[in-house]
């Protein structure tokens, strides 16, 4: 047997309907979506005090290895970096507001990392996604949608945020939006010629535009010298027994936890990479290998790796299996040598292509007319509450607030699954450290 055929066997291609093209398409697509984390992540983690060459070396490092175990041992086009999220938190917030170094903001992801591990190692993790109800999946998914729909509104401009509350509307025509705009009819036309390829050509088209109108990536992209080995295992782990950062950690596993619960979900929902009765082949695998990325990211230099919700783009393009991630892995490991590629496509370029699968990622109408009016309401709230703060984690709470309340009202008491109380429990501490 060839090793094409092998490979396609290994990765399923007749199950998901796709092949070597579409998954090669769908890597390339997810890599240019994302690459600008090799860009800011450097940039952000530096206000902490910490070393760009470092960051840049370990950000490449676990991102690659990370992603590549997902698409290899998962068989998942889901690919991971260092969150959004987390690196702006410890940076500004751990550092720059309370204090610490960043070597004892490390030792914080770690520890939060192992926390992670151990949950997911245990079969917690497992057993919380599936009590959740199939509806509120379907709400996960719709929301993960809307959170991506955001991602380009305010990139753009067009909405504005002061922090992550929604402020308002923002200037709408401006070069931003107008690259945002071109991305999307380029990208709707292909669509509906159906052009293979669709995402990554309106990707390229935008990023040429964006480089036309001034829009380039800016500032000077941290390389590879001397220092990159300079944070490996420099963590500080005795933050363990330092009570002002107790906090800290716990809000860095539950943001690691359930964001990665809620992207699991809504990236997978309606796809062929869920069976029948709606469960995740290897879905353990998958959680394992996110939870082992929240723990690498300290160890090597950065903060937590997550499932990125730029994974959409890939699979919006066709990726439905872990060949994506494979593909998207090796470009991560070439980055030093993409860099040129990388500095064309600045993350303006993308936000067409986000926009557009955070719509695919939503229910069909044919589905939402299944729903009852108590879940529509449900969803709705969920929606809202991405918006207005700006995470799906607090939608998560929302819908499980909501759902617990109306088994409460309906006498239904006996259906309420304690993992979806427990869940609800953690978010809310989580939401009381924080502020909603």
């Amino acid at each position: 047997m060839s090793i094409i055929n092998k490979i396609t066997e290994y990765f399923e291609f007749a199950k998901h309907k796709t092949n070597f093209s579409i998954e090669i398409l769908a890597g390339i697509s997810t890599f240019l979506a994302l690459s600008y984390i090799f860009v800011v992540n450097p940039t952000i983690l530096s206000q902490g005090g910490m070393n760009k060459s470092a960051v840049l070396f370990a950000t490449i490092i676990v991102s690659a290895l990370t992603t590549l175990l997902m698409g290899i041992w998962a068989k998942k086009p889901l690919v991971l970096a260092p969150g959004m999220e987390i690196n702006a938190y410890v940076a500004f917030y751990v550092i720059g507001q309370l204090g610490f170094t960043w070597e004892q903001a490390l030792g914080a992801v770690f520890w939060s990392g192992i926390l992670f591990f151990i949950i997911t190692m245990t079969g917690i993790r497992e057993k919380i996604i599936r009590s959740i109800p199939t509806k509120m999946k379907s709400g996960l998914s719709l929301c993960v949608g809307v959170f991506l729909g955001l991602i380009a509104l305010k990139l753009t401009g067009i909405l504005t945020y002061q922090g992550v509350r929604l402020a308002g509307i923002g200037a709408l025509s401006t070069p931003m939006t107008a690259v945002f705009l071109v991305g999307l009819v380029v990208l709707l036309l292909l669509e509906r010629f159906k052009v293979k390829g669709a995402v990554l050509i309106s990707i390229i088209v935008a990023a040429l535009l964006a480089n036309y109108l001034g829009l380039g990536v800016a500032g000077e992209m941290a390389k590879i010298s001397p220092d990159m080995l300079s944070a490996i295992m420099k963590f500080d782990l005795e933050v363990i027994f330092n009570p002002k950062m107790l906090s800290v950690i716990l809000v860095l596993f539950l943001v690691d936890f359930y964001g990665n619960v809620a992207k699991l979900i809504g990236l997978t929902r309606n796809t062929t990479i869920v069976e029948k009765d709606g469960s995740v082949p290897q879905m353990k695998e998958a959680l394992v290998v996110d939870s082992i990325g929240a723990v690498a990211g300290s160890i090597v230099g950065t903060t937590s790796v997550l499932t990125y919700v730029e994974s959409a783009v890939g699979i919006g393009e066709g990726g439905r299996t872990g060949l994506t991630a494979v593909v998207c892995g090796i470009l991560m490991l070439g980055v030093i040598a993409l860099t040129p590629l990388i500095s064309l496509v600045p993350i303006i370029a993308t936000t067409s292509a986000l926009f557009w699968v955070g719509i695919k990622l939503m229910p069909s109408i044919e589905e939402l007319k299944t729903y009852k009016k108590v879940e529509i309401a449900t969803l709705i709230l969920m929606i809202v509450t991405v918006i207005y703060t700006f995470a799906i984690d607090k939608a998560l709470l929302i819908g499980f607030v909501v759902y617990i309340a109306g088994l409460i009202a309906s006498g239904r008491r006996k259906e309420i699954d304690p993992y979806i109380v427990l869940s609800t429990l953690l978010l809310l501490i989580g939401v009381a450290i924080q502020g909603f």
